[in-house]
């Protein structure tokens, strides 16, 4: 980063005197109109500052005026899965032991922001006043067809145009279950257990929906994009009337491993994972039908008889309530393989249970043995899970969390979802479908373009020549995968006939290739197009141990008259 004295130098080009305040260094001689053959030793790379840079992405800019690659941030909860930074995203099924043919897809809650579905805080609305959320109530179309709580269908057109009435509200049963004839299947004051947590009587309920036949032929579906995902849950299309949310992720039989493409960081997500599974209620064996509405003190008096069940990271928003009412609702030692002999109430090592390596208290563990040595292959990024403690919190409204979230400490870009399937909860495993997500997530910099003094280049000028130097070094916590790679381009801007130049988001990049223990290279770039020079580093294999630093980089270039 060597600083030179300012010139004022005069240029004439085709016939035209142009004067121009040019800094550059003292050895700098015109050699032909209009382009300057610079001294190729000059630095125009000023020291490390804010402005140096278009952008930096997972690194940051020191005191001492050098880059170091930025620690990983971990997902801490499932409840707010928001990503720290802009990523290229990967999803891989890890284990299905549900047997339920799970779909796993998500939503953004801008979009359904937009769409009504959300307050700006974030909380489910019931704009039509009739006791269950808008979006578990368009997910189901149990809105009336008229009315005053009339909502739009979503759908083309609705398959059954069954109407009940509970509780002095009138609603649509629910085609996701219905059978092909579209019988009636609502019955009113059914006598049935409490599910909420504790000891109660026998309550009577009002219940609509029945559970799916073996072969539903045409029925249980909402004749939508997919015969038994909600429509709101699926992609946009003329078959759901173009009012699906959706962003699928895996249906029954699809591939192992989807690309989400890019996720912007400001952009919360919540998943949701939609099963076959039978509702059925015995809150004795953790199980009880999803419940539409709530009376004020908690007790459900209107349930849903579905097989297709729809859950959410986010825990307020699952339809069943959680009968046992314990907090944590589950914990476990995500590095510790699951065992059916381990009491989650007393976690013994001689059952299964495993210490955590911060506290050595023994948990039961968490993924089947055969998932935790699929996650230690390539495929799944050679992931070997800690012996850490993750926990499910109560949601705060009574209703049942679905979800356990785990962002290993060691390799936090590499992160699991895993679902419990069964309404109410069942056993709790929270192992039933499990799922790696993996972050495209380099530490990278790419600097403003650099100038001979003047942000104004001639379009008859080029680069030929690029001198680059570079002083870096890997943490000492770096294994052999790390690394620091540049690049260099020349189109860094895209100028018009006015000089009005924007910043060119896609350059020709050069990699900048140092021959064996060099720190310093000369590069021909001569068939590289544009003359407005600019460099980016990145560094890969960073982790919480290894943080490469950058402290220094020179850039020297010659500039001749543009080949006709």
């Amino acid at each position: 980063m060597r600083l030179h004295s300012l010139h004022v130098l005069g240029l004439m080009a085709w016939g035209t005197l142009l004067s121009v305040a040019f800094p550059g260094p003292a050895s700098a001689q015109t050699s032909q109109p209009g382009c300057y053959n610079l001294d190729l030793e000059a630095d125009w790379e000023p020291p490390f500052s804010e402005e140096s840079f278009e952008y930096l992405q997972q690194m940051t800019l020191t005191p001492q005026q050098t880059l170091r690659a930025t620690p990983p941030l971990a997902l801490t909860s499932a409840e707010s899965i928001v990503l720290p930074v802009n990523q290229r995203v990967t999803a891989t099924y890890v284990h299905d032991a549900s047997g339920t043919r799970p779909s796993l897809g998500y939503l953004y809650v801008d979009e359904l922001i937009t769409r009504g579905y959300l307050d700006l805080n974030g909380n489910l609305r019931d704009s039509n006043g009739n006791g269950i959320a808008d979006l578990q109530e368009d997910i189901y179309n149990l809105a009336p067809a008229t009315g005053p709580q009339a909502r739009p269908y979503v759908g083309a057109t609705r398959r059954c145009n069954k109407a009940f009435t509970s509780g002095g509200f009138t609603y649509s049963q629910p085609d996701l279950a219905l059978r092909e004839g579209c019988d009636s299947t609502f019955t009113s004051g059914a006598l049935l257990p409490d599910a909420r947590p504790g000891t109660h009587p026998d309550v009577r309920v009002d219940v609509v929906g029945s559970n799916m036949v073996a072969v539903p032929r045409t029925g249980f579906s909402d004749n939508g994009l997919y015969a038994r995902i909600p429509n709101l849950l699926e992609p946009a299309h003329a078959l759901n009337n173009y009012r699906g949310l959706g962003h699928p992720v895996f249906f029954p039989g699809s591939g192992q491993t989807v690309d989400l493409g890019a996720i912007k960081a400001e952009r919360e997500l919540v998943f949701y994972l939609v099963v076959a599974n039978d509702a059925v209620t015995s809150p004795d064996e953790g199980r009880v039908y999803p419940c539409l509405r709530k009376a004020a003190n908690g007790q459900c008096t209107l349930h849903l008889k579905t097989s297709t069940s729809v859950f959410f990271s986010r825990a307020k928003w699952n339809l069943d309530q959680d009968p046992v009412g314990k907090s944590p609702v589950a914990a476990r030692n995500i590095g510790c393989a699951y065992s059916e002999e381990c009491l989650p109430e007393q976690p013994n090592p001689r059952s299964g249970a495993c210490a955590v390596a911060a506290t050595g208290q023994n948990l039961c563990g968490w993924l089947d043995p055969e998932a935790l040595t699929r996650l230690g292959t390539a495929p799944y990024g050679n992931t070997s899970l800690p012996m850490e403690a993750r926990v499910v919190p109560v949601s705060g409204n009574g209703n049942m969390p679905h979800v356990i979230l785990a962002a290993p400490s060691d390799t936090p870009r590499n992160w699991l979802l895993a679902f419990e399937d069964f309404s109410g909860g069942g056993d709790r495993d929270f192992n039933d479908a499990v799922f790696q997500f993996r972050g495209d997530v380099s530490s990278e910099v790419r600097s403003y373009v650099r100038y001979p003094g003047t942000r104004t280049m001639l379009p008859w000028c080029a680069i030929s020549q690029v001198r680059f130097r570079k002083d870096d070094a890997l943490d000492s916590g770096c294994d052999a995968s790390a690394a620091i790679s540049y690049a260099v381009a020349t189109d860094c801007r895209v100028c018009d006939s006015q000089d009005f130049c924007i910043r060119n988001f896609t350059p020709t990049w050069q990699p900048v290739t140092f021959p064996a223990g060099a720190q310093e290279v000369i590069l021909d770039v001569s068939s590289l197009p544009g003359n407005q020079l600019c460099w980016k580093a990145s560094m890969a294999g960073t982790s919480p141990t290894c943080l490469p630093t950058i402290s220094n980089v020179d850039v020297g270039y010659v500039l001749v008259p543009r080949s006709p």
